[in-house]
């Protein structure tokens, strides 16, 4: 039998990053954030000048110009980052605590189960938006409960392998329930569509407020997880001996990525390959996991606010769904990552 080489994430490279290459990583995310915000507030449909967005900020442009600033860009953008902080740690901490470089919240069927469980609630209760995080939380949990219990075997955990196949299992499976969904409730259509490719179209206020409790209560967990993260790393034998407990370290990891993915998912529908790629690179900046969850964080809200500002820029009018421009950047690394862990070789 053909065993198929895989590249664990290591719990710490030999040489950790110096200050110097912590600094340019922070610095990188920061202004990319700063940049992006900036450039979300100006441009659109309707260019607004810089001076025009610094007085819609401070309530001194026509109201006009406030309303698209305000009520509109400026929600919309923060959606974006904080929808990317949290696809972002998910990544980390599924990667970490499975050590599974390819693991990622859309590839391994979290982000589908959340997608599915909202679009239920959408399509049956469309006027209890307040579901849509908690419903999003429970599917996420739910699909990656099973893809784990699918893929874990007694005496050798969950195999790389088998959880990419049954998340892929998974992902048909729950993405063809919701095109049922899709199907059965045709005069609901225009709810429900953003979900198969992503999209911050529409997204306000109301929806920044629905998404950030949950957003913080999965990355207090994240942070509460991270020293136990690192160990676990090492290998499931070597944290026990180190007095971590394992499976529970494990299944609240898993908990938080889903109600971090889950709840991106309620407001952005299926976004992929942010969880996925974010990680890889701060590890690449950074030499080594250290830090890697706090700049991952702020990576994945510059990236997705980038995303979200192409798709709906590159082709105004007209807007892209987001999951189209994260898919053209994600997909091409995902398949070098495959080829450097020797799957496609």
């Amino acid at each position: 039998m053909t065993t198929i080489p895989t590249q664990p994430i290591a719990a710490e490279a030999p040489n950790r990053p110096g200050a110097a290459r912590l600094r340019l990583g922070v610095a990188a995310v920061t202004l990319g954030i700063g940049l992006g915000l900036i450039a979300s507030l100006a441009f659109g449909a309707v260019d607004v000048s810089i001076g025009e967005v610094l007085g819609a900020i401070r309530g001194t442009a026509p109201e006009s110009t406030t309303r698209i600033v305000v009520e509109s860009r400026l929600p919309r953008a923060l959606c974006a980052v904080l929808a990317g902080c949290n696809l972002a740690v998910a990544g980390v901490l599924l990667q970490s605590v499975t050590r599974n470089p390819l693991a990622d919240p859309g590839l391994i069927g979290i982000t589908a189960g959340a997608g599915m469980a909202a679009t239920i609630v959408l399509t049956v209760r469309p006027d209890a938006a307040y579901l849509l995080p908690i419903a999003a939380f429970v599917g996420a949990m739910v699909s990656a409960v099973f893809v784990y219990a699918v893929s874990w075997r007694p005496g050798g955990g969950a195999s790389p392998v088998r959880m990419i196949l049954a998340g892929v299992a998974v992902n048909a499976i729950l993405g063809a329930v919701i095109g049922l969904l899709i199907t059965a409730f045709a005069d609901r259509i225009p709810a429900v569509m953003f979900w198969t490719t992503g999209s911050f179209n529409g997204r306000g206020w109301t929806h920044f407020r629905l998404m950030l409790p949950y957003s913080v209560v999965g990355m207090l967990l994240a942070i509460g997880l991270r020293r136990h993260m690192r160990v676990l790393e090492l290998g499931d034998d070597a944290a026990a001996t180190m007095g971590v407990r394992v499976e529970r370290t494990r299944m609240i990891a898993f908990a938080a990525a889903s109600l971090l993915a889950g709840s991106a998912a309620s407001i952005a529908g299926l976004v992929g390959f942010i969880g996925l790629v974010v990680p890889h690179l701060v590890r690449l900046v950074l030499g080594s996991n250290r830090h890697v969850l706090a700049v991952s964080a702020f990576a994945g809200a510059a990236v997705l606010l980038w995303s979200d500002l192409i798709a709906r820029t590159v082709l105004a009018p007209s807007e892209l769904p987001v999951g189209v421009v994260t898919g053209m950047i994600g997909g091409p690394y995902f398949i070098f990552l495959l080829y450097r862990s020797g799957w496609l070789r």
